[in-house]
């Protein structure tokens, strides 16, 4: 029966973690054909890299998040959490949507600075839970890199 609990408890947190691709998944095929249009700084992936590494980086989150947030479940550390995955949907339909490619960089500086207070909360709640945040931290700062050049080469 433990075994099971701490299942559901992990599987809750992966599905959470999945909701923020999911709300801006509609914006992602209408979105493309103007993406194309754009001129790609260097080191611009293939799209399909794109689905694997966020698929990747929400299992990690998800992981992160069961690690970080067992009862009494800390609010602090909660509430972090949230408002990233919150952000983190901005994102989507804030450049592919509305191909706000300014505001879309400032919302991802914006992820990054919440985040190192989400890696620290999650931190001293459990240091592994922190430190698989850093592939998310690092793939933000990438995310940054590539929606600044967009923003630069396109203005």
């Amino acid at each position: 029966m433990k075994t099971l609990k701490i299942g559901l408890k992990l599987f809750f947190w992966l599905f959470v973690c999945q909701l923020p691709g999911l709300a801006g998944a509609r914006y992602v095929p209408e979105g493309l054909a103007w993406y194309h249009t754009l001129t790609p700084p260097p080191f611009t992936p293939p799209d399909y890299a794109f689905g694997l590494a966020w698929g990747l980086l929400y299992i990690l989150l998800g992981i992160s998040a069961w690690l970080a947030l067992r009862p009494p479940i800390p609010g602090k550390a909660l509430g972090l959490f949230l408002v990233q995955l919150l952000l983190n949907a901005c994102w989507t339909p804030l450049f592919f949507g509305q191909h706000q490619l300014g505001l879309a960089l400032l919302l991802l500086g914006l992820m990054v600075a919440e985040l190192v207070f989400l890696v620290r909360a999650f931190g001293r709640l459990s240091p592994r839970a922190g430190r698989l945040l850093w592939p998310y931290g690092a793939w933000l700062l990438f995310a940054c890199y590539l929606n600044a050049g967009f923003w630069l080469l396109n203005a």
